[in-house]
């Protein structure tokens, strides 16, 4: 059974709970004391009946679970239309249940859905068009999401980072800056180095999603990221600093699904939630650098 607004205390299914945002969302959810149940592969959401009761009898159900990255978007569309038909089956699940059904908090893609023939910032009221089969993809999502779901809160995230985060082909230039950093190996730099992007620290996405929880906001979409402007020359630097370490870097041209220029207007989340960002881009390589440097896989 639902609980009332008036309950402080909510229960949330993650799904995808064990991924880098989704593990760090449930974490900081059962921190600040929410019931919290993790699905993923291992402990699906759907049985042969339908929805499983854990994610039925939930208050909001989070979708961090995603096969899909920029460089496999746009390589593999078999892997797109599982993602999709994924989404759809929790859709239609929801929708079996009416009016108690839970509410859903979907993490999209604040650097690929917007328009990149505007010029950014992009606040959430800023054309959407994405020119990647990621951000289609992630749009698609989206739009599904608003047409069957109840009073769905996206929130559409910049190039996230920090601790937990493993390197993945064609994403997460942050990992694999350091991960190469912490390995001797050369840094591989693609396409202009001024193009600029923004980066934000995972755990401050982590408390959006429990802030937009926790008041049941229903502002429909909302910006995370950091809210300015680096370069790629510019992060370059930042890692140079936070490793302390001479780095050779490789450069190579612009691949078919790297971003232009992109960065968020996060005024709306900051307004609807108070929220603020609490890691500087500098203090969030330096913490993600320490807890690289502290895990077994690095001698």
């Amino acid at each position: 059974m639902q609980r009332t607004t008036s309950d402080p205390i909510r229960t949330v299914s993650v799904i995808g709970g064990r991924g880098f945002l989704g593990g760090r969302i449930a974490d900081r959810l059962q921190e600040t004391g929410h019931r919290v149940h993790i699905l993923d592969r291992d402990r699906p959401a759907f049985d042969a009946a339908g929805l499983v009761p854990e994610v039925a009898g939930s208050d909001w159900v989070v979708w961090a679970a995603s096969s899909i990255n920029p460089m496999i978007a746009d390589n593999d569309p078999d892997r797109v239309v599982l993602d999709a038909e994924a989404f759809e089956q929790l859709l239609r699940g929801l929708d079996d249940l009416g009016p108690t059904a839970p509410r859903v908090l979907l993490l999209s893609s604040g650097g690929t859905v917007y328009d990149e023939t505007v010029d950014p910032p992009y606040a959430e009221d800023s054309p959407v068009g994405p020119r990647s089969a990621y951000g289609r993809a992630k749009l698609a999502l989206e739009q599904r999401v608003f047409r069957e779901a109840n009073h769905p809160v996206v929130l559409r995230v910049s190039n996230a980072y920090g601790p937990g985060q493993r390197v993945a082909p064609g994403q997460g230039v942050v990992a694999h800056w350091l991960y190469a950093a912490a390995a001797g190996q050369p840094l591989h730099l693609f396409g202009d180095p001024t193009v600029a992007r923004d980066y934000v620290h995972v755990a401050d996405i982590a408390e959006v999603a429990r802030l937009v929880i926790e008041t049941g906001t229903t502002e429909p979409v909302l910006n995370v990221g950091g809210g300015c402007a680096t370069s790629l020359e510019e992060l370059l630097a930042a890692i140079a600093a936070a490793t302390d370490l001479p780095l050779a870097v490789e450069r190579h041209p612009a691949r078919a699904f790297d971003a232009r220029s992109t960065w968020l207007d996060c005024r709306r989340t900051q307004d609807v939630l108070g929220w603020r960002t609490t890691f500087s881009l500098t203090d969030g390589i330096a913490d993600t650098w320490r807890w690289l440097r502290s895990t077994a896989e690095l001698v």
